[in-house]
C-alpha cells in the first residue's frame, strides 16, 4: 500500500524562504533610485529679490559640472540640445519640472559658483510669463548692471521687440544620498533674461510667426582652433584668431525652434520668406527698406547708441522678427553690454551709406528725438524708483558704480554729431539742431578717460617740466592700435592747433597724431622722436591747410605740433606709437613689432589758432 505523501516540507521551507527575504529586506534596504526631477528644499532668502533655486540629483549635476570643467579646458563653452539635464526650477514657492544645461559662449559665464544655465520648463509651465529663459551673472551683460535693465524697458517704451529682463537670488541645490552627501549654495543675485520662442512674441503684441538669428558655427571654430593653437604655443589665442576669414564667411540663417517650424506649414513659409529677405540685405542685393519695418529698426539703432550698446550690433547678436501682417522684418533688441561710452556711432551692420536713403531719413528723426535731453531725463525720471532699489540690492554684492547717466549723455553728443552729418548729406531742413555757442577753452581729459584701443597707457615716476611723464605702447602687433579722446567740441570752419610733449621710448621712435572729424575728414602727422623731424603728414576729406612741427625741449623732448583747418564741430584726437612700416594716412595699421614713447598727457592741447 502506498503512504500518502506529506506536504510539511515544502511548506515549512517556504515560509522559511519568505522569513528570509523580510529579514534581508530589514536589514539590507532597496536602493531607491532617485528621481529625475528632484524635490526641492526651501529657499533661504537673504535679498529682497525674488529667489530662484535649481535643484539637481547626483547624476545631472555631474553631467553639468563635466560640460563646465571642458569647457574651462578649451576656452570656450560648446552647447547642444543633448547637454539638457532634468532638474526642479523653485520661484516663489512654486515648484516647476525643467530641462536644464549651462549656457554662454565665453568661459565668464562659469568663473566661482555663479554658473550661467539656459531653463526650459516643462509642458506649458512659465515664470514671469516665460517657458525659456537664462540666468546669469549680471556682469556679463555689462559692468554697468541696470543700465541693461533700462536698455531693454527703453526699447519696450518705443514699441519695439525686447526681452524682459529682472534680477533674482539664485541658489543651487543637489540632492544627494543622504543630507550629508547634499550640497545647497545660495549664489548671489543673477540675471534673469528671457530667450527666444513664441511667449517673446506674445509679450511684444506680435502675432505668431518666427525669430532668425544668424548661426553663430563659424566664428566658434574659429575660435576654438585660435585658443587651441595660442595655448599650446603660449600666445594669446587672439594672435591666431583669422577674423578676416570669418568676416568674409556667408552665415547660415536659422530660426528659433527649428524642429517646430519645419513641421508647420504656415510657420515654414515664414522663414523661408523671411529668410529671403534678411539675406538679400546681408548680401546687399534688397535696400534695408524693402526688407525691414525702417522706422522701428531705426529707432532701435538710435536706443542701441544712446545705450552704448554696441555689443548687440556683432552679427552673431543680431535676431529678429518677421511680421506676418506687413511682410517686413523687425529687429529684437539683445545682448547690448549696455552703458558705455561710444568710441564710434554705430550703425546698423548691414547699412549701405549711399544705396540706403530712405532708412538713413528715418534714422535721423530717431537721432533727432533721442539726441535731446528732455528724451533721457524723462526715461530715467520713469523708471528711477524700481532702478534706486535694485541697484540697493546689486551694490551689496556687487562694487559696480551702476548705471551712469553721464555716459548716455555723452553718447548722446556723438548723436548729435552723426546727426549733423546726416542733416547735410539728406538735405533734412525739417531736423533744426541748435546752434552751438562758439566754444572757448578745450579741456582735454584726464588720462584715465582716453578710450584705449591695443595701447596700455602707464604712469612714471619721473616727470619732466614739473609734469607727470607716462609710457603709451602698443600690446598688439596683429591689429590697429591707438588711444582716443572723443568729443571735443571745435568751431566748424576753423584754424586749430594739437599739441603734446614727447620723448623716443624704449622701443622704436614713430609717433602718430590724428584729429578727425566724420570719415574721411582728418589731418595726420608722424613724428620722428629720434631724429627731431616730421616724417609725414597727410589730409583726409575736407581738412585742409595742413602744417605739422617739432620743437627741442631737451634731454629728448619734443613739443609735437599738428595744424590745420577743421571743418566740422566736433573732433576725435587719436595718437599712439607707430613704426616705420606705416604711412601717416595709416599710421595706427598693422605693424611687424610693438614700439613706446614716453608721453605727457598734461600737455596734449586743441587750441584755435586765432587770425
Amino acid at each position: 500500500m502506498k503512504l500518502k505523501s506529506s506536504n510539511r516540507f515544502p511548506r515549512f521551507f517556504l515560509l522559511g524562504l519568505i522569513g528570509l527575504v523580510l529579514l534581508l529586506v530589514l536589514f539590507n534596504p532597496i536602493k531607491k533610485k532617485q528621481s529625475k526631477y528632484p524635490e526641492a528644499p526651501k529657499i533661504e532668502k537673504t535679498t529682497s529679490l525674488n529667489a530662484l533655486q535649481l535643484t539637481f540629483n547626483e547624476k545631472s549635476f555631474k553631467k553639468i559640472k563635466d560640460k563646465r570643467f571642458k569647457a574651462l579646458s578649451k576656452g570656450v563653452l560648446e552647447t547642444s540640445d543633448e547637454d539638457y539635464v532634468p532638474a526642479t526650477v523653485t520661484f516663489q514657492g512654486e515648484s516647476y519640472k525643467a530641462e536644464v544645461r549651462l549656457k554662454g559662449d565665453w568661459t565668464d559665464h562659469l568663473v566661482g559658483d555663479k554658473w550661467s544655465f539656459r531653463v526650459k520648463l516643462k509642458g506649458d509651465e512659465t515664470i514671469l510669463g516665460m517657458r525659456k529663459f537664462s540666468i546669469h551673472h549680471p556682469q556679463t551683460r555689462g559692468f554697468f548692471y541696470t543700465a541693461e535693465w533700462l536698455y531693454l524697458k527703453a526699447i519696450k517704451r518705443e514699441g519695439l521687440m525686447g526681452l524682459r529682463y529682472d534680477y533674482v537670488e539664485g541658489s543651487i541645490h543637489v540632492k544627494g544620498k543622504n543630507a550629508s552627501n547634499s550640497i545647497n549654495k545660495n549664489v548671489g543675485i543673477y540675471a534673469l533674461e528671457e530667450t527666444f520662442d513664441k511667449r517673446t512674441i506674445e509679450s511684444n503684441s506680435g502675432k505668431e510667426s518666427v525669430i532668425l538669428k544668424f548661426s553663430e558655427d563659424n566664428f566658434w571654430n574659429e575660435v576654438g582652433k585660435s585658443i587651441e593653437v595660442g595655448s599650446s604655443m603660449g600666445y594669446k589665442w587672439g594672435d591666431f584668431m583669422n577674423y578676416d576669414l570669418v568676416s568674409k564667411t556667408k552665415y547660415q540663417i536659422l530660426p528659433f525652434s527649428e524642429e517646430k517650424i519645419v513641421l508647420d506649414s504656415t510657420m515654414f513659409k515664414y522663414f523661408r520668406l523671411s529668410r529671403k529677405l534678411l539675406e538679400d540685405v546681408y548680401l546687399n542685393k534688397r535696400p534695408i527698406h524693402e526688407a525691414f519695418d525702417v522706422k522701428k529698426l531705426a529707432m532701435q539703432n538710435a536706443i542701441l547708441n544712446l545705450f552704448g550698446a554696441a555689443h548687440g550690433t556683432y552679427i552673431i547678436n543680431l535676431r529678429f522678427y518677421y511680421n506676418p501682417i506687413t511682410s517686413r522684418l523687425e529687429p529684437i533688441a539683445f545682448d547690448g553690454n549696455s552703458g558705455l561710452k561710444l568710441k564710434k556711432y554705430e550703425h546698423f551692420l548691414f547699412l549701405d551709406k549711399e544705396k540706403d536713403t530712405v532708412y538713413l531719413k528715418e534714422l535721423a528723426y530717431a537721432l533727432d528725438k533721442v539726441r535731446r535731453p528732455e528724451y533721457l531725463n524723462t526715461l530715467v525720471a520713469q523708471y528711477k524708483d524700481e532702478m534706486a532699489a535694485y541697484e540697493k540690492t546689486l551694490k551689496k554684492e556687487f562694487f559696480s558704480k551702476g548705471f551712469q547717466k553721464a555716459n548716455l549723455e555723452y553718447n548722446q553728443e556723438v548723436i548729435k554729431t552723426e546727426l549733423l552729418r546726416l542733416k547735410n548729406k539728406l538735405d533734412l531742413n525739417d531736423i533744426v539742431i541748435e546752434a552751438d555757442e562758439p566754444v572757448g577753452d578745450i579741456k582735454i581729459p584726464e588720462p584715465s578717460q582716453w578710450v584705449n584701443n591695443k595701447t596700455i597707457l602707464s604712469g612714471l615716476p619721473q616727470k619732466f617740466q614739473k609734469q607727470s611723464v607716462y609710457k603709451i605702447s602698443r600690446n598688439s602687433t596683429t591689429a590697429p592700435s591707438y588711444s582716443v579722446i572723443a568729443n571735443n567740441k571745435v568751431n566748424n570752419g576753423k584754424q586749430y592747433r594739437t599739441s603734446v610733449i614727447l620723448k623716443k621710448g624704449d622701443v622704436g621712435s614713430l609717433f602718430g597724431l590724428r584729429v578727425q572729424g566724420d570719415f574721411p575728414n582728418r589731418l595726420d602727422a608722424i613724428f620722428d622722436l629720434a631724429n627731431g623731424k616730421v616724417k609725414q603728414t597727410s589730409t583726409g576729406g575736407n581738412f585742409d591747410n595742413i602744417n605739422a612741427t617739432m620743437k627741442p625741449l631737451g634731454d629728448g623732448w619734443y613739443q609735437c605740433v599738428l595744424s590745420g583747418t577743421i571743418k566740422t564741430s566736433n573732433v576725435k584726437i587719436i595718437l599712439g606709437p607707430t613704426s616705420g612700416e606705416r604711412q601717416s594716412k595709416n599710421w595706427e595699421g598693422v605693424t611687424s613689432q610693438n614700439g613706446n614713447v614716453y608721453i605727457i598727457p598734461s600737455s596734449l592741447k586743441l587750441e584755435e589758432v586765432s587770425e
